[in-house]
């Protein structure tokens, strides 16, 4: 008799024990190992306010996919470390996340010279890299079935406010004052290519990114003959806006497009009111304030619920880094939803078929060996208004109007090696 209740007690307990993991099981959020995702960011140096607004948006993104009830009862763990813009050091954070920590996926890089350094790093652990800057094209193609980029075709799309230039002003000939490095040199060479196919002269000058005194490049465009109906600057930080300041001092006086890192108001406060008020530069529609874009754009709505969250988060304006951020972030989380958390299911899904609405206010539809998966012709012409940025035109208007069809601009893009031959 003792020994038959000895069992049925033994008996209750594997059955309580059996119902407990069954419910841990079925009960979604409750003990259920987490998904980690890493996150790989310059915090110092000149890209330092870039990886703060980046981080912040992809925290926030993160946030709300938890707060929902994470994916499928799983919540997301985010793990982040800071590069201190050495290379060695990010690919050895790199590897760190992908053996030690076990992440299915990195949101990061965001500096471009880091993200070139390491290109090779995520394809040799196999884990995903979702990148913030531009210049993808200088990636190589062995490179790209595990990294991507959530920016738009930076240099090239830059470059495209030569055909608003053109279109609006009448420009035929254009001075461009760039860095002195393979960064600068890349993207004149992409301006000379795109003004041959409009028919626009450009006469390129350049100097160090260290350097604070710009007159010497500015006075030989000046001077060019036949004069330069617009100017083109190159160069974030203090280069960039030292350059669209010295403008004036070396007798040029013409409408100003520019490529750089200051689409932030940060970062053009020190422009003189004249050099802003010339000023004019391709972005995404994430790039300006929300209210000054047509009532009927599609994106609208979807970039208004991302600025309040984001303000009332943070107590700040949106940036356009924080809207480069928060679709890094929702790419990642975009593919664990579709495909699971097979890393390199994760790296097909994002880099082959993933289709998804950002809110820079484009659509991302990548292809393979293609990692922008944005088309030039979605992006618009900005200005500088208030501090802040201010929508002009749709870029499309223009590239319509010299010439850039969809076809023209592919038969660019393959040429540029954005997109695969």
């Amino acid at each position: 008799m003792q020994q038959f209740k000895k069992s049925m007690v033994l008996a209750k307990r594997l059955f309580a024990g059996a119902a407990l993991s069954a419910l841990m099981a079925i009960t979604p959020g409750y003990a259920q190992e987490t998904i980690k995702v890493g996150m790989l960011m310059t915090h110092v140096g000149g890209t330092g306010l870039f990886a703060r607004e980046q981080a912040r948006a992809a925290e926030l993104y993160i946030e709300e996919v938890n707060n929902s009830g994470g994916i499928d009862g799983r919540q997301i763990e985010l793990i982040s470390y800071d590069t201190e813009g050495k290379a060695d050091r990010a690919g050895n954070l790199f590897r760190r996340l992908a053996e030690d920590d076990g992440v299915v996926a990195v949101i990061g890089p965001d500096s471009a010279y880091i993200t070139l350094v390491i290109q090779d790093v995520p394809t040799n652990v196999g884990v995903m890299s979702v990148a913030g800057p531009g210049l993808y094209e200088m990636v190589k193609s062995e490179n790209r079935g595990y990294l991507v980029s959530a920016w738009s075709a930076y240099a090239f799309a830059g470059s495209l406010a030569i055909a608003y230039h053109k279109d609006q002003f009448g420009a035929k000939n254009v001075g461009m004052i760039t860095t002195a490095d393979g960064i600068g040199e890349r993207i004149a060479s992409t301006v000379q290519k795109i003004g041959e196919k409009i028919g626009v002269n450009v006469t390129v000058a350049s100097q160090p990114g260290s350097d604070r005194d710009l007159l010497p490049s500015l006075r030989r465009l000046a001077s060019a003959n036949p004069p330069i109906d617009a100017l083109y600057v190159f160069g974030s930080g203090p280069f960039g806006n030292i350059a669209m300041n010295q403008a004036e001092l070396a007798g040029i006086e013409v409408p100003i497009f520019y490529t750089g890192g200051n689409i932030i108001p940060a970062l053009v406060k020190n422009l003189s009111p004249e050099a802003a008020s010339r000023v004019y530069f391709t972005t995404a529609r994430g790039g300006v304030s929300v209210d000054t874009l047509p009532a009927d754009d599609p994106y609208v709505d979807a970039i208004g619920t991302f600025t309040k969250a984001f303000e009332a988060k943070f107590g700040e304006g949106v940036t356009f880094p924080a809207t480069v951020g928060y679709d890094m972030a929702h790419t990642v989380i975009d593919a664990i939803k579709n495909v699971g958390t097979d890393r390199k299911d994760i790296a097909t899904y994002i880099t082959e078929k993933q289709r998804i609405s950002g809110v820079q206010g484009v659509e991302f539809e990548r292809v393979a060996g293609e990692g922008y998966g944005i088309h030039p012709n979605e992006l618009i012409i900005a200005t500088i208004k208030d501090g802040g940025f201010a929508f002009k035109a749709y870029l499309s208007d223009s590239l319509e109007n010299v010439g850039l069809t969809k076809d023209v601009l592919d038969e660019l893009m393959r040429d540029e090696q954005i997109l695969p031959k």
